[in-house]
């Protein structure tokens, strides 16, 4: 599903950015290892800088948005990047993020500059609306295999798929991220729409419809793991299968239970009845004839999901505005329990973020607080 008014080859750095978007672990990192590969693509990942949007408010002894962004997910490390390069005060939101992902590409001498996250799915208005000239790759995924990914990530204690809702955020969410495609699609915005299911199955051929899509060549080399830089990835062993040599087909053993599988199968019904059967392009259903989703099953929901969003909108604002020796107590606390040291980048004179996470604290390997 691809929808992109036909254009030359880009030989200069591209006007917009490129953003590829999934619900959580639906795929998204796939592609992102696989693209990067080609010397024209020079994606972050995950920086999510769209996340701490607030800090770029300017209040008065707030300025200090490249280090807030290093502490709040090592952005800048993670990519070979230093904050105090960066850290104007003066600078506003789209300024700053054009600076930084434009140079990690300018650094692998690539063209097309952008992010790669799920955490953008809810706000694909508002990134188009921000740099009109963005392109948009979005990953689909069978919203049961979505579920079982997540209950997996969630097993070795890991704190935040682990966290309260996280199913919940991705089954409603889902709806949401395809209102705002259709937003970027209604409006004739740079578009591809691809499964995961497909790209793991036939990596070759949906890596030439990317490069189509891009125009940019493709190669055969695209369609492999093997070679691919994954230093920006997170680590845990949720991302073990990107972190290796070969694209898995086969599904992953299930671990969803029928309650949670027959309400996935309710929601996909109700979702398929309201789109011609368009959407989502891939669902193994668990059940037989299953009903629609009823109008209070769906209402509570939404109360539910709206109530852990906004409670991550408040996280993240607080990581733009409180300061750093309390988001590190918080961080501590948080982690207490694991008992491993934070990475922190190699410089001699260690930013505001480091100073305040100066004693032993768990190392961050999600995105996020």
């Amino acid at each position: 599903m691809c929808s992109s008014p036909a254009s030359e080859p880009r030989t200069e750095q591209a006007a917009g950015p490129l953003f590829v978007v999934s619900m959580w672990r639906s795929g998204s990192s796939l592609l992102y290892a696989l693209l990067n590969k080609h010397p024209q693509v020079g994606l972050m990942y995950e920086a999510d800088l769209l996340l701490l949007r607030p800090v770029f408010l300017n209040l008065p002894g707030l300025r200090d948005w490249a280090h807030r962004w290093e502490f709040w997910n090592q952005a800048f490390t993670r990519h070979g990047l230093n904050p105090e390069d960066f850290a104007d005060p003066r600078s506003i939101y789209r300024e700053a993020f054009e600076r930084v992902h434009k140079e990690f590409a300018r650094q692998k001498g690539a063209t097309i500059w952008g992010d790669k996250s799920p955490n953008y799915y809810d706000r694909l208005q508002e990134m188009a609306e921000t740099f009109p000239d963005a392109w948009f790759i979005i990953v689909w995924r069978d919203p049961l295999e979505t579920a079982n990914s997540i209950l997996r990530a969630a097993q070795p204690d890991n704190p935040y798929f682990g966290r309260k809702g996280s199913i919940l955020r991705a089954l409603v969410g889902s709806e949401v991220f395809k209102r705002q495609s259709d937003w970027l699609r209604w409006r004739g915005r740079r578009l591809l729409e691809i499964s995961y299911e497909d790209l793991v199955r036939d990596p070759a051929s949906t890596m030439e419809q990317v490069c189509r899509f891009l125009n940019i060549e493709y190669s055969g080399d695209l369609a492999r793991l093997d070679g691919a830089d994954r230093s920006a990835i997170y680590g845990g062993e949720h991302h073990a299968l990107v972190k290796g040599n070969e694209i898995v087909a086969r599904p992953r053993p299930n671990i969803v239970d029928s309650r949670l599988a027959a309400k996935i199968d309710r929601y996909v019904e109700s979702w398929r009845r309201n789109y011609a059967g368009s959407w989502p392009p891939v669902h193994r259903m668990e059940g037989l004839n299953a009903r629609r989703a009823s109008f209070l099953e769906q209402a509570l929901d939404k109360l539910y999901y709206r109530a852990f969003r906004a409670y991550d909108t408040f996280t993240a604002s607080c990581f733009s505005f409180l300061p750093f020796s309390l988001l590190a107590a918080y961080r501590r606390h948080k982690y207490a329990k694991l008992s491993l040291p934070i990475e922190l980048s190699a410089r001699s004179e260690p930013s505001p973020a480091e100073k305040a996470l100066s004693e032993p604290v768990a190392q961050v390997s999600q995105r996020g607080p």
